[in-house]
């Protein structure tokens, strides 16, 4: 079987532009679908009288589901192009959100969520890879900061969105409508898109092997895992933390949320021309202690300056990730990068997308949110440690 390498339809930057838009609206509706679960938590709590406990746990169900799919992508990616890997999960992701539409039960909602979680998560290693395949290596850091623009407008637009459409529908409408919209896209995908036309390294015992002995495996599991529950974990929560803990109504923390992310596109846009100028390694011991402090920040204070450091907070970890996979691509050949992406992201997910949200909702039951922030706060520091580490050279 054939591997797939990302550069042999390299596309002049300009001209791929169209390309790299149509694989970041993808990425959005991937994220805003998972992102709007965070404005939805507070009706769906309130509608089936959960703990925060309870409600935070339904994130667990769906980034196990996330974090399976992510790791079977690497075997389905050896009979499948990624482009059609891509085109199934937008697709069935659509549906499945849209069936929770239609669930009456803490078990029902568990499922589906699991269900979505299996569509959605085998984007990430083929989206990533398609990407790859369209942009010349020089422009790889521009790429992936476009990229890295939809979790950051999804995070953005999820509770505008939410409040939309909560004032003529109610949550169940929600996840239909959005549902039903990811289906039309994945069908124009298939007929417009371009890249992902090979397939990824075949997942042997042996590669797996090698792959997990690699010291830059280990980092850079770390730094995404950080990366991505810094970017996630806190966003879940907060509408959850301002309306029963703040004293602020629905609409209110839904503006705030949105507010905090207006700026993260501009971050991301600016993080891989930045890092040229700066070098990665201190643009990432800048964006991670700062991430630690704006926690502190929410677990300390009240008022103007709760909100501020709530507004400030997402502004690093959008810097991080396009940083972060720039590293990637450097730390690990084209042919084996999906499949590191399908070994390391389904921990990196689960950790940063259920676990962490989880555990501050814990928290929330048993002291308080600003207790599990701060804690959050600690351990960013801690993992600050991966950047000293020296990478490996093989």
């Amino acid at each position: 079987m054939q591997t797939n390498r990302p550069y042999q339809s390299a596309l002049p930057f300009r001209t791929a532009l169209p390309y790299l838009f149509l694989i970041a609206l993808i990425f959005y509706f991937n994220c805003v679908e998972r992102a709007l679960l965070s404005p939805l938590l507070v009706s769906i709590q309130k509608e089936f009288n959960f703990s925060y406990t309870l409600t935070t746990s339904l994130l667990v169900a769906r980034s196990l589901g996330l974090s399976v799919s992510l790791f079977s992508n690497s075997f389905l990616a050896v009979h499948f192009q990624h482009r059609h890997i891509i085109t199934a999960s937008v697709f069935f992701a659509g549906a499945s959100f849209a069936l929770l539409s239609i669930t009456t039960t803490y078990t029902q909602l568990q499922l589906g969520l699991f269900l979505f979680g299996l569509s959605a998560g085998l984007y990430f290693p083929s989206g990533m890879t398609t990407l790859a395949s369209l942009v010349e290596k020089n422009d790889l850091s521009k790429a992936f900061s476009i990229h890295e623009l939809a979790p950051n407008l999804a995070f953005i637009t999820a509770p505008f969105i939410a409040e939309l459409l909560l004032n003529v529908t109610d949550w169940r409408g929600c996840m239909q409508y959005v549902g039903i919209a990811s289906m039309g896209l994945a069908v124009f995908f298939a007929l417009t898109g371009k890249g992902g036309y090979g397939n990824g390294a075949p997942p042997r015992f042996a590669t797996l092997k090698r792959i997990l002995s690699k010291r830059n495996t280990w980092i850079f599991f770390t730094l995404a895992g950080s990366g991505l529950a810094l970017e996630i974990a806190p966003y879940y929560v907060l509408p959850l933390f301002l309306v029963d803990q703040q004293n602020m109504t629905g609409a209110e923390a839904n503006q705030l949320l949105a507010f905090s992310r207006l700026a993260t596109p501009a971050a991301a846009l600016m993080a891989g021309y930045v890092s040229v100028r700066t070098g990665e390694k201190p643009l990432l011991i800048t964006c991670f202690f700062l991430s630690a402090v704006s926690l502190a920040l929410m677990a300390t204070t009240q008022g103007a300056i709760l909100n501020a450091a709530i507004i400030a907070q997402p502004l690093f970890p959008a810097i991080l990730f396009p940083v972060i996979f720039k590293v990637f691509s450097e730390f690990f050949p084209a042919e084996e990068q999906s499949l590191v992406l399908a070994i390391t992201m389904p921990f990196v997910g689960f950790l940063g997308s259920g676990i962490m949200p989880n555990f501050l909702g814990y928290c929330g039951d048993i002291f308080s949110f600003q207790m599990g922030f701060g804690i959050f706060s600690v351990l960013t520091l801690v993992s600050m440690i991966a950047l000293f580490i020296t990478p490996s050279q093989d």
